[in-house]
């Protein structure tokens, strides 16, 4: 599912992100089922049966990935980051960091669990910790400072 190409209509909560049904043309149960990806961050709506159930599920799978790829969340991981091998190894760890991120923003978008979303959150924690200390050293380093 790509949750990122909306057309104009689902983008504005008109229409359902996954089957596209027009919700002023026909009376769709539909439910909230995240925000879409602009500046005004409107609400964005699927239909209740089958569309929001095949979102949920993705969800699910989008976040067993994630937390394959990312391993164990603990609140040591953020400041375990005393000195790296090159700025290559610090930029593919920032660049990690990001992807978790951007997948965290997702999922939160959709997540309706509360213990889904405590962990969307501590991830999002540590990974946007994370990144900025590897960014602000990529600066440095790149100022001429280490």
């Amino acid at each position: 599912m790509d949750f990122w190409r909306l057309s104009a209509a689902q983008a504005d909560g008109a229409a359902c992100v996954v089957c596209g049904a027009d919700f002023l043309r026909s009376p769709v149960d539909h439910v909230a089922v995240g925000r879409a990806p602009d500046a005004e961050e409107a609400k964005v709506f699927a239909c209740k049966r089958p569309c929001a159930g095949v979102i949920a599920e993705e969800a699910e799978r989008m976040a067993r990935e994630m937390r394959e790829l990312a391993g164990p969340c603990d609140d040591g991981e953020a400041s375990d980051h005393t000195g790296p091998e090159s700025d290559q190894t610090v930029l593919g760890y920032l660049m990690r960091d990001l992807k978790v991120l951007a997948g965290a923003e997702t999922l939160l978008g959709v997540a309706d669990d509360t213990a889904v979303s405590k962990y969307l959150l501590g991830m999002a924690a540590v990974h946007a910790e994370a990144a900025m200390m590897r960014a602000r050293w990529l600066l440095a380093w790149m100022e001429g400072r280490r």
